[in-house]
C-alpha cells in the first residue's frame, strides 16, 4: 500500500480528543460542586460558633449580674438563622458547674457548634456528675 498525504484528522481521532475532553471536564465540574459543598458547610460551622460563643457569654453575664438566666433562643447571622440552648451539668470541681452552649440550624437537628466553660456557683436541680 502506499502511503498517503494526510492533511488533516480522522473522525476516529476527533471523536477521541472529544471524549478525553468530556471527562476532563466533568471530573473538573464534580469537583468544583464538592468545593462549594464543603465551603458552605465551613461557613455555616463558622457563623454557628460565633453564635454559641456569644449564647455563653450572655449567659454568663446573666449569671454574673444576677439577671435572668435565659437557657435558649435563636440567632440570625449570616442570613442563616441559628437555634443554641445552654446546658448545664456538675462539674468534677466542687463549686463549680459545666456551662455548654449548643448550636444547630433552625431546620435541622444536628449540633454543629458547642462551646463550654467552667462557673462557679451550683449545680442545676436534677444535673448529673460529670464523668
Amino acid at each position: 500500500m502506499a502511503a498517503r498525504n494526510q492533511k488533516g484528522l480522522t473522525l476516529i481521532e476527533v471523536l477521541v480528543a472529544l471524549t478525553v475532553l468530556s471527562l476532563a471536564v466533568g471530573s473538573l465540574l464534580v469537583l468544583l460542586s464538592q468545593h462549594s459543598r464543603n465551603a458552605a458547610a465551613l461557613q455555616d460551622r463558622a457563623l454557628a460558633r460565633i453564635v454559641a460563643e456569644n449564647a455563653l457569654v450572655g449567659y454568663v453575664g446573666a449569671v454574673r449580674t444576677g439577671d435572668a438566666k435565659i437557657l435558649e433562643g435563636e440567632q440570625e447571622i449570616g442570613g442563616r438563622i441559628f437555634v443554641w440552648e445552654i446546658d448545664r451539668q456538675r462539674s468534677a470541681i466542687k463549686g463549680f458547674e459545666v456551662v455548654e452552649s449548643l448550636v444547630r440550624l433552625e431546620d435541622r437537628e444536628q449540633v454543629i457548634a458547642t462551646m463550654a466553660t467552667l462557673e462557679r456557683g451550683a449545680a442545676p436541680e436534677g444535673a448529673v456528675d460529670a464523668p
